[in-house]
């Protein structure tokens, strides 16, 4: 079987699913009264929908298009950067993921300000935003590479749509929008991603066909060089950093209490730990097929960046292609729906509130967050379109501006929720000191990933720990923040006023993902016999997730019954004494 391309049964497919997302953004406008539930869903976002909106927002296309090209060519290795996803989200549940609750915060800057100082909180959000905007456009640019690959067209044109599409419905629905359309997409994406494992596996022989014919240095981790041990060690330091603040650490204060919390960073490390495994197989399997894959796409200039796309033109039929491409807007726009929402909160309640309308009411930011977003979003676009003309390697543009942000505000940002005796001044010292550092090697020496994190941790760790010896005690607003923290969330009363919406979503979730799952049988009308097997599989997957929700809203409802139910009793024993 060779390689086709997309046809109009894959655009119909990526049609319904790009007109899915928009009813999504309808459908959750309803949940947002103000700015509490635009950007943090008033605490009442479900861990589990939350757990997944955070393992979907920690990868991307990327993931299928510059860590696939890294499992094309260094083979295990690229397990080894998902296990380091994962190690880092394990570090989240023994120690940040609780903290970040108890912070009781909106966004990570507002706790900046109460730890450090205005001017922390100011620069942080200034300079976070700023180069963001890059790592966001090339996560947009990686996607739009991979659908043009895919289906022939113009990679600007695909970036202006589909940042048009992410915009639409993060500006009408705020973090309720992006965490259930980040639900729906994992929903999507993974019994996808296990077809396209089984079909990769089974054209290559199996588990030991695939490992006794990959070349044998694809089988090997040496202790230097590119993908190394060391390498790997200095990955996972990086994206500890990036995986428990920023955006993911916004995750941790949308749900209930530290709990849940807690539950949504082992989910994402569990999710991770098997992605390791999962979503590097087909790349690998297609080294087996096409060895060399600049003969198959001679137009792309890092072709084995095209890896994913090429197992699924190979392997699967039309329509399921049409998912695989749904699959990949999936994964970049929960990443990138998670940073509008992120940078969005940060200008209405970092910016705009605390420097120009201290007395701005919820529906007053609401509005700014809608506006700001609409702004982010747009500036992103464009920049992407920018990265497009220039041809860069996906997988180095998004290491260099992750990196840079990730070593430069990670050590202040989780210092200073476990060390309590620095001065305000130390997390500006250890930022500015990480920022400089990280901007030398990025532009002017070219330090290495494991270059930048042997400079900028201790340096930035040093400077941290070094200002304790300036500390004289404790500001109110940082004794607040440690008696906070040492609080537990009571939900009863802290959430009184909002509303739990965990019955209506999983309604929402269950009936929509059977729907897509009974959608997907139609497929096997235009699929030819020998490959109507793999769209049953994909169906059968689809529909045991959905049946799965629909549990779990029993489960839910059937414990508040429960709990009213013995409330009503102690009500009846009250009244009999």
């Amino acid at each position: 079987m060779g390689m086709s391309g997309a046809n109009h049964v894959d655009y119909m497919v990526v049609g319904l699913y790009a007109l899915l997302m928009v009813l999504v953004g309808l459908y959750v406008m309803r949940f947002n009264r103000g700015a509490a539930e635009y950007f943090r869903g008033g605490s009442r976002i479900p861990w589990l929908v939350a757990g997944l909106s955070c393992f979907m927002s920690g990868f991307s296309a990327w993931t299928f298009t510059g860590a696939a090209g890294v499992a094309y060519r260094a083979g295990v290795a690229a397990t080894g950067l998902y296990i380091g996803n994962a190690l880092s989200f394990l570090l989240g549940y023994f120690v940040f993921a609780a903290r970040w609750r108890r912070s009781r915060i909106t966004t990570v800057m507002e706790y900046l300000s109460g730890r450090f100082n205005p001017a922390t909180h100011q620069t942080f959000s200034w300079t976070t935003i700023l180069f963001q905007l890059f790592t966001s456009a090339s996560t947009l640019y990686g996607l739009s590479l991979f659908v043009s690959s895919a289906c022939g067209f113009p990679v600007t044109w695909t970036i202006f749509g589909a940042g048009a599409l992410i915009v639409f419905y993060c500006v009408l629905g705020g973090l309720w929008a992006v965490v259930i359309t980040d639900f729906l997409q994992a929903s999507i994406l993974m019994p996808f991603c296990l077809v396209l494992v089984i079909t990769s596996l089974s054209r290559v022989g199996g588990v030991s066909g695939l490992i006794h014919s990959l070349p044998p240095e694809m089988k090997t981790l040496h202790i230097s060089g590119e993908f190394g041990w060391i390498y790997l060690v200095s990955w996972t330091i990086m994206v500890s950093f990036g995986y428990n603040t920023s955006a993911m650490a916004q995750r941790y204060f949308s749900v209930d209490d530290e709990h849940s919390a807690r539950k949504v960073a082992l989910l994402c490390c569990a999710l991770f730990f098997a992605g390791a495994f999962l979503w590097f197989i087909p790349p690998m399997a297609m080294r087996v097929i096409y060895p060399d894959l600049h003969a198959v796409w001679p137009s792309l200039a890092n072709p084995s960046e095209a890896a994913y796309a090429v197992a699924s033109l190979t392997l699967l039929p039309h329509g399921l292609i049409g998912v695989m491409l749904a699959a990949m807007f999936s994964a970049t726009m929960a990443n990138l729906s998670a940073q509008f929402n992120l940078k969005s909160a940060i200008l209405s309640k970092d910016v705009y509130q605390a420097l120009f309308r201290k007395n701005a009411g919820d529906r007053e930011l609401l509005v700014a967050g809608w506006v700001t977003t609409f702004l982010v979003g747009g500036a992103t676009t464009v920049i992407a379109a920018m990265m497009a003309a220039s041809g860069q390697s996906v997988f180095q543009i998004m290491l260099k501006f992750n990196t840079l942000i990730s070593l430069a505000y990670g050590p202040p940002a989780l210092l200073g929720l476990v060390v309590r005796r620095t001065p305000p001044w130390s997390g500006l010292a250890s930022f500015a000191t990480g920022l400089i550092l990280g901007m030398l090697g990025a532009f002017v020496y070219h330090w290495s990933l494991i270059q930048q994190v042997g400079f900028i941790i201790p340096a930035s760790f040093g400077i941290f720990f070094i200002s304790m010896l300036f500390d004289r005690g404790d500001t109110p607003a940082r004794a607040r923040l440690f008696k906070d923290l040492s609080t537990p969330i009571n939900v009863a009363v802290e959430l009184k006023d909002s509303p739990d919406f965990t019955a209506p979503v999983f309604r929402f979730l269950s009936r929509t993902i059977l729907c897509i799952g009974l959608l997907s049988l139609l497929l096997l009308l235009t699929a030819p016999p020998d490959q109507r097997i793999t769209i049953l599989w994909f169906a059968a997957l689809t529909l045991a997730v959905g049946g799965s929700l629909h549990l779990i809203r029993g489960r839910q409802l059937a414990v508040e019954r429960a709990a009213a139910y013995s409330d009503v009793l102690n009500s009846a024993s009250n009244i009999e004494r």
